[in-house]
């Protein structure tokens, strides 16, 4: 096993502990291209450090092989699955293998999703399509899929990840609608599962400093840290540790929610922001000088 103290999970403190022990999370997304961890890659490796037998699915082979390698590594177990998820039987498939071969299935993770074409108007009949087919679709296959092995170990969790894009307006074309129709699927399931003590619920993520977030180089990231009440760089590693709340028994009351992990970037106002904003400019130009 790894020095605890070297173990290169967890972001911002250490990510090892039990609290997933024995159970198994399959995380839709999780692959990885490199060091710089999307969501799904740092969710995968913190449900591993806390015990979990993690699900690595991705539609890359390789992303979803090195994400596994990288979990091993850090003495953790995953299982790398291979899919197209916008595929029902395929969807389908890959739950019903990563059941099979971890003995079992406590929580799944939406985590896939993918941007559009641009604004409405820029936006095609097909990319629309496409957008819809991952981040609404594709989720509600991949839950009803695992709905059965979850009832069979006596219930479980279901976490979706939206967007702030489905909150309030960036010209996202069908990206935020789609986010919004992810937060309803959650309501609705949470709804008609809780029954199955099965908890369905949702975290919406602000302007994280992720590969698919990664755009303006260095002023966009001053400006992303600098748009949020807490005036800090938000990463995949913030929005993983909420996921582990959720999918943990401390949360065993808790469905049906749609958690914000913005830094409070959806509660002000652009007027009530702009100060602040400003004042951060204000600072970073005297600092150069």
């Amino acid at each position: 096993m790894p020095d605890e103290r070297t173990f290169d999970v967890g972001g911002h403190v250490d990510g090892r502990g039990t609290r997933m022990t024995g159970k198994a999370a399959l995380v839709t997304g999780a692959g990885s291209t490199g060091d710089f961890l999307g969501t799904g890659a740092a969710t995968a490796l913190l449900l591993a450090a806390q015990g979990a037998t993690v699900g690595v699915l991705d539609i890359s082979a390789e992303r979803a092989e090195r994400t596994r390698t990288r979990v091993e590594a850090g003495g953790g177990r995953a299982i790398a699955l291979t899919a197209d998820i916008t595929d029902e039987v395929a969807a389908g498939a890959a739950v019903d293998e990563f059941a099979a071969r971890a003995g079992r299935l406590d929580a799944v993770v939406n985590n896939a999703g993918i941007t559009g074409e641009g604004d409405v108007m820029g936006t095609s009949r097909a990319g629309w399509d496409r957008v819809f087919a991952l981040n609404v679709t594709a989720a509600m296959q991949v839950a009803r899929a695992a709905y059965p092995h979850l009832v069979r170990g006596g219930g479980g969790s279901v976490v979706n990840i939206s967007s702030i894009a489905a909150l309030r307006g960036f010209g996202s074309g069908a990206y935020g609608p789609s986010k919004g129709a992810l937060q309803s699927l959650t309501t609705d399931l949470a709804y008609s599962w809780g029954p199955d003590h099965i908890r369905v619920n949702c975290l919406v993520p602000g302007h994280l400093h992720t590969p698919i977030g990664d755009h303006g180089g260095a002023e966009g990231r001053r400006m992303r840290s600098a748009a949020n009440l807490l005036g800090l760089e938000g990463t995949a590693w913030d929005l993983a540790w909420a996921v582990l709340f959720l999918v943990c028994v401390e949360s065993r009351w808790i469905t049906g929610t749609v958690l914000p992990v913005d830094a409070g970037t959806t509660t002000a106002t652009v007027l009530g922001m702009l100060p602040r904003m400003s004042a951060t400019q204000g600072k970073d130009t005297d600092d150069q000088q």
